[in-house]
């Protein structure tokens, strides 16, 4: 992936075998094509962190910082550039799939037919013709997948969001970091950096919650307020961004030492 990227890695998770254990769920529509996901474990001398966040809590910008100071990859829209450069969409249509389901991107899905033609086998899912929504919708997801799968692969990078946390449950040398903060501190720093009244701050708050949480439970049914699927959890209510950083570069050197 570093010629993709110019950046610079675990199976997909087996069934659970106790409560503490999760179980990666994935449509059977994503079954189409049989080509063999990459394993998404990183070499020995690398490393890789997922960082799950509320929306508002500051987890994007906290793991741009771990990924600057630690000579890192950062890959959150990086990965919807890469995911339209190979369905031969522009981004604007890939970022408004992005973390979404069916329901809140139907609309996007039919412009998806117009398009250049995926490659491979993923020509004939845009075709007006062809798969319903929903097929379409999971060739999305399955190229997400891959992506974040080659780019573990490969290792050390900071992978933002996107079912990263299920996806890589249980890769080596992986860490998993939630980031989360009261409703009050996200209110007032999506007031901020989105230049909305309060009311509308909460209201943006409310939907993009209910999206991302329904897109983990339709592709990986769970949702990220499992404290088990992470080795660290951060407070920003608590916790200043450069202070949240920290912490996560302080566990880096343990990461290595993380086999399953």
């Amino acid at each position: 992936m570093s010629y993709l990227f110019r950046g610079r890695g675990q199976s997909l998770s087996q069934p659970a075998k106790d409560k503490n254990r999760v179980t990666t769920q994935l449509l059977p529509e994503t079954s189409w094509n049989n080509d063999p996901l990459p394993r998404g474990s990183p070499p020995e001398n690398k490393v890789v962190v997922t960082i799950s966040r509320q929306f508002g809590s500051g987890g994007s910008e906290i793991g741009r910082i771990v990924a600057q100071e630690s000579g890192l990859l950062y890959l959150d829209n990086a990965i919807i550039g890469e995911v339209a450069k190979r369905l031969g969409v522009n981004e604007e249509q890939a970022a408004r799939l992005d973390e979404q389901t069916a329901g809140a991107v139907g609309h996007v899905l039919e412009a998806l037919q117009s398009s250049s033609p995926f490659n491979l086998n993923y020509n004939t899912l845009l075709k007006p013709t062809a798969a319903p929504a929903q097929a379409r919708e999971a060739a999305y997801l399955r190229l997400t997948q891959r992506v974040i799968l080659e780019l573990a692969t490969e290792g050390d990078a900071v992978i933002i969001g996107r079912g990263s946390q299920f996806l890589l449950h249980g890769a080596p040398r992986t860490l998993h970091i939630y980031i989360f903060a009261p409703l009050e501190y996200r209110s007032e720093q999506v007031t901020k950096h989105k230049q909305l009244a309060r009311a509308a701050a909460l209201e943006l708050i409310e939907r993009r919650d209910y999206e991302h949480n329904a897109y983990l439970s339709r592709y990986y049914g769970g949702n990220q307020n499992q404290p088990y699927l992470y080795h660290l959890l951060i407070n920003t209510g608590l916790f200043t961004h450069e202070l949240a950083a920290d912490l996560i570069k302080q566990a880096l050197p343990l990461v290595k030492g993380i086999i399953n």
